[in-house]
């Protein structure tokens, strides 16, 4: 006897988005990581030249070039998010990494869910997993410019 679910066909029609915006998470933690085990192995920031830097900006960038009709929230901190990523002086290289990294992380979550038909996005055993980590990375991005007061 299988144990086969019903998925509705909307969302077996969006499966591969949802999958490559899955393995970017995987990939954000991936340079995250790498960037925190180098500041904590030289005790020093990284240098705006680092690869994992820099492909983080580089993903914020296309992450956001993929968004439209953002809530004022959310353009809020991208605005919040440039102007850091604009002055070099403002915020160590590492702590620009972590801010995109979330930043993606809010917005990849926030398009699976904008994906998601509104009837199906009411159901929780659809979404309910998806909202908390989207709360929760959205949570964490905002907490950046909360810590460092920078106002946003």
């Amino acid at each position: 006897m299988h144990n086969d679910k019903f998925v509705d066909p909307r969302l077996q029609e969006k499966e591969a988005l949802f999958q490559h915006l899955h393995m970017v998470s995987f990939d954000v933690i991936m340079h995250i990581n790498a960037i925190q085990e180098t500041v904590q192995a030289t005790s020093k920031d990284i240098a705006a030249s680092n690869e994992h830097y820099k492909e983080l900006v580089r993903s914020f960038k296309i992450t956001l070039a993929m968004c439209s009709e953002l809530e004022p929230e959310i353009i809020t901190l991208i605005e919040a998010t440039k102007r850091i990523l604009s002055d070099d002086s403002s915020h160590a290289f590492a702590t620009q990494a972590q801010i995109c990294a979330a930043a993606v992380n809010s917005l990849n979550h926030w398009r699976i869910l904008k994906h998601i038909p509104e009837d199906l996005l009411q159901i929780d055993e659809i979404s309910a997993i998806l909202k908390q980590r989207f709360t929760e990375h959205l949570a964490m991005w905002d907490g950046y410019f909360a810590i460092h007061k920078t106002n946003h």
